[in-house]
């Protein structure tokens, strides 16, 4: 089923759903027939503020996975607690989704801001698979940062240019203890706004 103007780029159309009326957001639900698959007892207990960005959540992952996937409570759950600034772990088993909801959250941002979510990996296996996902699943700008990543300035300038989101090593951390420069460039500017631990 074609649910959206294929007119309207991917971009435009994740800014619409960004901004649109709330009215709009139940409209676009209702036709969708997303109610149907959204934790509706989970959305009824939220004040109306966080159900709003739970209808958002809800259209953006709609938008991106092809008209498959919606969130489900746990995702947007953690959706919520990064937009209003909480932390947040989750601890759940492989495949369970605990990834989408930081896309879900990096999209819901203002692209305008700049904004860079900084999440940290214990395993280059894992932000390989991970950049991968958000890159090409998700359509977030992602890039891994560990010891491979080069060390010369045009790459980190180059790189925070259009980057949304880094994923970076444990390891990585430790061993740049006496190199701040490699890791500051990431994430000691205003843009980088979130930390997320897997």
């Amino acid at each position: 089923m074609q649910v959206f103007h294929t007119v309207m780029r991917l971009c435009e159309h994740l800014q619409f759903l960004r901004t649109c009326l709330v009215d709009e957001l139940k409209r676009l639900i209702s036709n969708l027939s997303l109610y149907d698959r959204l934790p509706l007892s989970f959305l009824e207990s939220l004040d109306e503020d966080d159900k709003i960005v739970c209808y958002r959540a809800a259209l953006i992952c709609y938008s991106v996975t092809n008209s498959i996937q919606v969130p489900c409570e746990m995702q947007l759950r953690v959706v919520l607690a990064i937009k209003n600034g909480r932390d947040c772990l989750v601890s759940a088993g492989t495949g369970s989704g605990k990834t989408l909801p930081i896309a879900l959250a990096t999209l819901l941002d203002d692209p305008d801001k700049r904004l860079v979510t900084l999440t940290l990996s214990p395993l280059k296996r894992f932000q390989v698979t991970q950049e991968s996902d958000f890159n090409t699943r998700y359509g977030v700008p992602t890039a891994v940062i560990n010891e491979d990543t080069p060390r010369e300035d045009a790459w980190w300038t180059v790189s925070r240019a259009s980057l949304q989101l880094s994923s970076v090593s444990l390891k990585f951390i430790g061993k740049c203890m006496g190199q701040q420069k490699v890791l500051s460039g990431a994430c000691s500017t205003p843009d980088c706004h979130r930390r997320t631990a897997f």
